[in-house]
């Protein structure tokens, strides 16, 4: 198990790639949560980023779905979510946007926003994890 493997629980893992090509099918067909990282290649933010993105990629392997989108080789799907700055963060769920982010974000952070927007529901009545006697 390497260092990374320990802090965040598991293997390391990347984000999908997506392209022009693959976008639609692959995020907005999907019920899935998504974080969706648009950068670009001379963008000092993007490449400060891209250690917390892997880290939330593998910490939330198999709860939210982490891809990105290069920019400038990829117009289309960059036009059509009117990205304009880079580093942006587009949330989906169900297909659909439901929290939009421009600049640079702690870790921290992303994760209350991943939280707020993707936490499974818990059981009624709090979080079962108190006893009666």
């Amino acid at each position: 198990m390497g260092v990374l493997d320990f802090f965040t629980g598991g293997p390391k893992k990347d984000p999908v790639h997506l392209t022009d090509d693959n976008f639609k099918d692959t995020v907005l067909a999907d019920p899935s949560a998504w974080l969706v990282d648009f950068w670009g290649p001379n963008c000092p933010w993007c490449d400060k980023m891209v250690p917390t993105i892997r880290i939330l990629t593998a910490k939330y392997h198999g709860k939210v779905k982490f891809g990105e989108v290069q920019t400038s080789g990829n117009p289309k799907v960059t036009a059509s979510f009117g990205v304009k700055g880079t580093p942006t963060l587009i949330f989906f769920k169900e297909g659909r946007i439901v929290e939009r982010l421009t600049g640079f974000q702690t870790q921290a952070y992303l994760e209350e926003v991943v939280a707020a927007h993707f936490a499974p529901a818990g059981p009624p009545g709090g979080s079962g994890s108190r006893t009666e006697d």
